[in-house]
């Protein structure tokens, strides 16, 4: 019996022979992050071009393993047409046609040798797909192996996800979890539809930080320090308020880093939900927002409180609102200073010990609910 991952597998390799290949140029073929150069946390311009070798090695493991030829027909468009898709196989003999005119070795001994993992999975125990896996990422192929068992005696080695990019791990700890968990930022080199914007993700141990978001809120929160108009959306989508104007000055009033502290603020954030989800199994997208905020002021007041005034500026019906409404009742209630309600702007000249000391015990206490 076919596996549900294989269906979905061919079904999306199918939607995409006839639609996708078509719709990349060469600039679409490269990523382009933005850094201003702020200590570990910006990244220079990288343009990676999936023609590459290393490139071209991602788009063969991804057919060979999941059979999607839709990276290979991003290489050459058409080269595995929707004819030669519907023959058994017909991700073997693709493969066994790059094989055959690879002219590096180290390229061609590392493809040989997925090639035989595919072929008889049996043979490959995890400590060697551990190993696999590490020469890949050298390579920018970061991926994750699983065994899919159609039955007691047939088993296939698929992946369970395959990126061409990197991975850089995260640099700071959770504020108010404990975890030992080891996580990453991923940075992809082409255009994958999940990261769009900055995300949890669907995977494990990686979050994504988008940097072009960081860069415009770094930009914006220059803008103020220096007393220039500032006309563009804070925080993805919130115009910018006087409440948040204070609260980017009052961040920044020493001589931390404008982008390295932001950076830090989008992993709390992003980390925050991850935690949440591998934890707990928990999705509740209005908690999570609560307690991504609770962490982000605990760790930077005036910071976090500028996403929170930000949250503010969105639809009433909108997850990020009610969470920031949620936690503004709860300080409300906490302190006894039932006006916060009706005017938040109280809030930002709260000490900053007593935001944190708010936010921790907002934190505590939607985490008892849900444990």
């Amino acid at each position: 019996m076919l596996s549900r991952r294989w269906i979905v597998g061919r079904i999306a390799a199918l939607w995409v022979a006839f639609y996708a290949a078509a719709a990349w140029s060469d600039s679409d073929l490269k990523a382009d992050v933005h850094g201003d150069g702020a200590q570990e946390y910006s990244y220079s311009q990288s343009f990676i071009n999936i023609r590459t070798p290393n490139g071209k090695l991602y788009a063969y493991v991804v057919l060979l393993f999941n059979e999607n030829p839709h990276f290979v027909n991003m290489i050459q468009e058409h080269s595995i047409p929707v004819e030669k898709m519907q023959k058994d196989g017909f991700h073997i003999v693709e493969y066994r046609n790059y094989l055959k005119n690879l002219r590096e070795p180290a390229i061609y001994r590392l493809a040989e040798q997925l090639l035989n993992a595919s072929l008889q999975p049996k043979k490959y125990g995890d400590k060697i797909l551990d190993s696999l896996r590490d020469a890949l990422e050298k390579r920018n192929i970061i991926l994750r192996f699983a065994r899919d068992r159609k039955g007691s005696d047939e088993e296939r080695i698929i992946l369970d996800y395959c990126i061409f990019g990197a991975r850089k791990p995260l640099t700071i700890n959770h504020p108010l979890f404990n975890t030992s968990e080891r996580f990453y930022n991923i940075i992809p080199f082409i255009y994958y539809d999940e990261f769009s914007t900055s995300n949890s993700t669907f995977y494990f141990d990686m979050i994504y930080i988008n940097p072009e978001e960081v860069q415009n809120d770094y930009v914006i929160a220059r803008r103020v320090l220096t007393g220039e108009n500032v006309d563009s959306m804070f925080f993805v989508g919130a115009r910018v308020s006087e409440d948040i104007k204070y609260c980017l000055a009052r961040a920044f009033d020493n001589s931390k880093s404008i982008k390295g502290e932001i950076w830090k603020l989008f992993e709390i954030h992003e980390l925050t939900h991850k935690i949440l989800n591998n934890s707990f199994n928990y999705y509740d997208q209005v908690s999570g927002e609560e307690l991504a905020l609770s962490s982000t002021i605990y760790a930077n007041a005036h910071l976090g409180l500028s996403v929170m005034y930000a949250y503010l500026d969105y639809n009433s019906t909108n997850p990020h609102r009610i969470a920031a409404m949620n936690y503004i009742r709860y300080v409300a209630a906490e302190t006894g200073k039932k006006e916060i309600v009706e005017n938040p702007s109280i809030l930002k000249t709260l000490p900053v010990s007593e935001l944190q000391r708010l936010s921790r015990l907002h934190f505590a206490s939607l985490v008892r609910h849900i444990r």
